[in-house]
């Protein structure tokens, strides 16, 4: 070998234990200088994680953020349109800057993530803090208002380490965060104008974005983006299943509506017809009695307050139903007027013939009775009750009874 091939070659990598060593203690280090050590396959990146955090630990060493680089990240994503009217554009513009997460960037961030996880939850571990705790810190960040153990209190240097640890945590997060929030507007824009506020659909997007970062798992090879979508499209569809209806209908309901409505609309294509109960039931194995059930379901409530559409009057819906409840106030009056007028003059009448008329058009309230009926009642033939109703009806024909009723004749 000649001198000039041995100064080409490459000088021999520096084992993992080497590599802590020539760290200076108490000091920081880049990713760029631990992202070699979190390569490899799933056993390696076990391995060798546990082993740098503890060497890390060891000579207390930082680790800090580095900006953003281009193997990394991709430039902003771009908005087709804007949420101009939803009150949240100038949030969107600030989304819209930031640069998102390329393919090779989710999966270092990933490795990342886990390993700084794991090095926080070893100090709040050595702190005396409890498994259930620990998670709950780890993905709430609610440090500051936990109550910390007796263990801690006692040592200023494991509230240091618990506090450096958790931090560094936080910080790698809110970059893998970040990189991914155009994933959430993306969502809002496909989501928006179904019922729920613009701003409530960014605040589920983005707890969801959380959940997504918190159970991602690099070493199945899908993308993380793909991952976040599923969670945030999942979180809108439960956003809205909860809260459009204003009689509230299970998800799982609507979710097997769902499927009715996409079988109905594929046999109209295919078919010109809506498929029957009994053959929805049957290609979704459920009984068509059970179709029909869910099917009622899909009616939707309207407010009584709600404003007539085109209505420059301020209209409300409500103005349109009728209330049986009550009678209107000129039938209530004529009604009462009537009642008392048509006493007096019955009253005039001999009670045979008063007991007629009121029997037989039931003016007391009660149905109309028969000829019959009326004769039974009085013990005379039906023929003898008619005679009697004519001669009653004559005497309120007469000009002084007719003249007290003429008022209410038009009414």
């Amino acid at each position: 070998m000649t001198l000039a091939s041995k100064t080409r070659s490459k000088p021999p990598r520096l084992s993992l234990g080497q590599f802590v060593k020539g760290l200076p203690r108490r000091g920081v280090v880049t990713w760029a200088h631990l992202d070699t050590w979190l390569e490899g396959d799933s056993e390696t990146f076990a391995r060798e994680t546990k082993r740098l955090a503890k060497g890390l630990d060891k000579i207390e060493i930082r680790v800090v953020g580095i900006p953003p680089s281009a193997p990394e990240f991709d430039p902003p994503y771009q908005f087709h349109s804007s949420l101009r009217s939803d009150g949240v554009l100038p949030y969107e513009r600030e989304v819209g800057k930031r640069a998102r997460l390329s393919r090779a960037g989710e999966f270092r961030f990933a490795r990342r993530y886990e390993f700084l996880r794991l090095r926080a939850k070893a100090a709040l571990l050595a702190a005396g803090f409890g498994e259930d705790l620990i998670k709950a810190l780890l993905v709430q960040g609610d440090l500051d208002k936990a109550e910390w153990p007796a263990k801690a209190m006692k040592s200023r240097t494991l509230i240091d380490r618990v506090v450096a640890r958790v931090t560094e945590f936080e910080e790698l997060r809110n970059g893998f965060l970040e990189g991914s929030l155009y994933l959430v507007m993306k969502g809002v824009h496909r989501y928006r104008g179904l019922g729920i506020d613009t701003a409530d659909l960014v605040q589920e997007g983005n707890v969801s974005l959380f959940q997504a970062v918190e159970g991602f798992d690099w070493r199945r090879d899908v993308r993380f983006k793909t991952y976040a979508e599923y969670w945030i499209n999942q979180a809108f569809l439960k956003m809205l299943y909860n809260n459009v209806r204003t009689v509230r209908v299970p998800v799982w309901v609507q979710k097997l509506l769902k499927k009715i409505k996409d079988l109905q609309k594929a046999s109209e294509q295919e078919n010109g017809r809506k498929l029957t109960s009994t053959e929805v039931g049957r290609r979704l194995d459920i009984p068509a009695a059970k179709v029909e059930e869910l099917l009622k379901t899909q009616r939707y409530a309207v407010s009584l307050d709600a404003e007539i559409g085109g209505n420059d009057d301020g209209g409300r819906m409500g103005d349109l139903l009728e209330d049986r409840r009550y009678i209107p106030v000129p039938e209530q009056v004529v009604d009462v007027r009537l009642r008392d007028r048509l006493g007096e003059v019955l009253n005039h009448l001999p009670e045979r013939e008063r007991t007629i008329l009121t029997q037989r058009f039931g003016l007391d309230g009660k149905p109309p009775r028969t000829l019959f009926e009326v004769g039974q009642l009085l013990g005379v033939s039906a023929e003898r009750i008619r005679q009697l109703q004519e001669v009653a009806l004559k005497r309120l024909r007469l000009p002084q009874t007719q003249g007290r009723l003429r008022g209410f004749m038009s009414a």
